[in-house]
């Protein structure tokens, strides 16, 4: 799913909003989302700097804002041996080994820009949900309070899974538990 994908969308359930607005619109409740939700993880470089009185939180592409795992070499860095103070800078209990480390880090679009690819593809549904809520809301022609509120309780709905995906590590299966037999 792209950008241009969404804003189709959206524009057929409100014809009159001009598609930079959509797309605007799109835009900034895909931000919300991932913000929200760590609807967006990156795996890879998270840390560069352990090694300074100064180290900073990376990310390939956005803006990072969580961190959610972090390996010093081979071996995990538990949570209680760091604390993150902003979303850029970090703070250790003790210094690392590696003045480079890796892990997981969430991330959201910088302002005017949407996720990569895969997020949209897998939370597009929820971003034009967020926009037409909006765009609902507006003064304009197009205005109607009633879809508005439906859009912002799928929206809401949306995040809320998102949360519940992102603690389980993004993990979209279900718990198999095997039932008791009868006798």
């Amino acid at each position: 799913m792209t950008l241009d994908d969404l804003i189709n969308q959206v524009a057929v359930d409100v014809p009159d909003a001009p598609l930079m607005t959509v797309s605007d619109q799109i835009k900034r409740s895909a931000r919300d989302l991932c913000t929200e939700a760590d609807a967006w993880v990156q795996t890879g470089y998270a840390v560069v700097g352990a090694t300074t009185d100064y180290p900073q939180v990376i990310a390939n592409e956005g803006e990072p804002l969580r961190v959610i795992e972090l390996f010093d070499g081979d071996g995990e860095v538990p949570a209680t041996k760091y604390r993150q103070i902003s979303p850029r800078v970090v703070e250790f209990a003790r210094t690392p080994e590696n003045d480079l480390l890796t892990g997981k880090v969430a991330c959201r679009p910088t302002p005017g820009d949407t996720p990569p690819a895969e997020v949209l593809e897998r939370w597009g549904e929820a971003m034009a949900d967020g926009a037409r809520w909006r765009l609902s809301l507006m003064p304009q022609p197009w205005r109607d309070a009633q879809l508005a509120a439906y859009y912002e309780q799928r929206f809401r709905s949306a995040i809320t899974d998102a949360k519940r995906l992102s603690r389980l590590g993004h993990n979209q299966a279900r718990n198999r538990v095997r039932a008791r037999s009868f006798l």
